[in-house]
């Protein structure tokens, strides 16, 4: 029986300690190579505006890398990743996302192919004034 292969997004917070060029890529990597031995395949990964690093809303305890005690995270890198992977390694692939040391928050979610809209950029949008198209005037 043959694996049904869906497409998710996977948003993940990496240490400010590891937030550089280099430490960024290479924790992609990792991601990509922990998701090629699950059979899974990456489709693009964003790391750019406007994503980037950013202040966290509550700051996380995690332990860092060589230290013995947890430190608190105000700040992370956010990288925003889109890949294919059979349902059946979803949890696997999870698995070694959380062995990741560089990884302190990770977010898997379903793309819906149904009704799936091009994503904008907001500029075809006008802007709405208060009250609706009337400019703030009831119709009577």
């Amino acid at each position: 029986m043959r694996e049904r292969l869906r497409d998710y997004e996977l948003m993940i917070v990496i240490s400010p300690l590891r937030s550089s060029e280099e430490d960024v890529n290479a924790t992609i990597t990792r991601i990509q190579q922990s998701l090629g031995s699950v059979g899974g395949e990456l489709t693009s990964s964003d790391f750019s505006a406007p994503w980037g690093r950013r202040k966290l809303a509550y700051s996380i305890r995690r332990y860092a890398e060589g230290e013995a005690s947890r430190r608190s995270f105000t700040e992370g890198f956010y990288v925003l990743i889109r890949f294919t992977l059979a349902t059946a390694q979803i949890t696997e692939f999870e698995r070694q996302l959380k062995l990741n040391d560089a990884v302190i928050r990770y977010l898997i979610t379903l793309v819906d192919q149904r009704g799936q809209q091009p994503i904008s950029d907001g500029s075809d949008l006008e802007p709405q004034t208060e009250g609706g198209e009337q400019g703030g005037q009831d119709e009577e």
